[in-house]
């Protein structure tokens, strides 16, 4: 005899597969009764690929550019210079209270490319590749240096008088102490940042970034066709799935180390 819990998590796994079946079939009969040509991203993969390129590129740069960030900020915070602290707090309340599409234009036409267009072309640079890098590692920093910052200020202080008590330098407390501690509690946290900051890469097309996004839209402007929004989720989960995969197996692993 099953249980009536068992019952109940297999009538509710039927009905979620029924659904999800239900959905796969409307979707796939729409695609197949549609006016959908699948010849066609093939014709422009090069156009679909460049942009994912460019994807790739954006993503790792204000991947390394949004960690310096928030590290600055979390130190900054913890300064025991009022002036830097409350700086770097103004600037966290600036960004988290304002959209990212608000500060792409601003900081794009307003502010960086009179200042710095010219002087990126002069080197070579592409200059909507390199201050989309910049905004968007400022955005998501100010995020991660949060993130971090409630990681270290959940450690208990006896953590710091201990370590003070052994001898530990302030670099040693925090290089083998509080940051090994609070990486474990901020992870999932981190993870969730990092593959927000992928997808919020999509928006740097409204400053004329050439990522996928950007691509998809010039493919659809030329085919008159929706085919390509399938090769864009494909592309993005692509992006995203490994950091889920990798933050999954590092958060087990710290656990069991625990």
């Amino acid at each position: 005899m099953l249980s009536k819990q068992r019952l109940l998590n297999l009538a509710a796994a039927l009905l979620i597969l029924g659904g999800f079946a239900w959905l796969c079939v409307a979707v796939f009969t729409s695609l197949k009764d549609g006016d959908w040509n699948w010849s066609r991203p093939w014709e422009y993969r090069e156009l679909l690929l460049r942009g994912w390129r460019t994807t790739i590129l954006l993503s790792l740069g204000a991947l390394a550019g949004s960690t310096l960030v928030g590290l600055l900020l979390l130190f900054g915070q913890r300064c025991g210079l009022p002036v830097v602290k409350w700086t770097c707090r103004l600037f966290l309340e600036f960004v988290r209270e304002t959209p990212l599409l608000v500060q792409l234009l601003v900081g794009y036409f307003v502010i960086f490319a009179p200042l710095f267009s010219r002087t990126f072309e002069s080197w070579g640079w592409n200059d909507k590749l390199v201050i989309g890098v910049i905004l968007l590692s400022l955005f998501e920093g100010a995020y991660l240096g949060e993130i971090l910052r409630g990681g270290v200020d959940s450690i208990p202080r006896a953590q710091w008088d201990s370590a003070r008590a052994v001898g530990f330098t302030p670099f040693q407390i925090q290089r083998y102490v509080i940051f090994p501690q609070a990486l474990r509690r901020v992870l999932p946290a981190l993870a969730g940042q990092f593959v927000s900051l992928i997808k919020d890469s999509s928006l740097l097309s409204v400053i004329g970034v050439q990522e996928v996004a950007y691509q998809v839209k010039a493919y659809t402007s030329q085919t008159y066709g929706l085919e390509g929004y399938v090769p864009l989720v494909l592309g993005y989960l692509a992006l995203t799935a490994p950091i889920a995969f990798i933050s999954s197996r590092l958060e087990r692993r710290f656990h069991h180390e625990t």
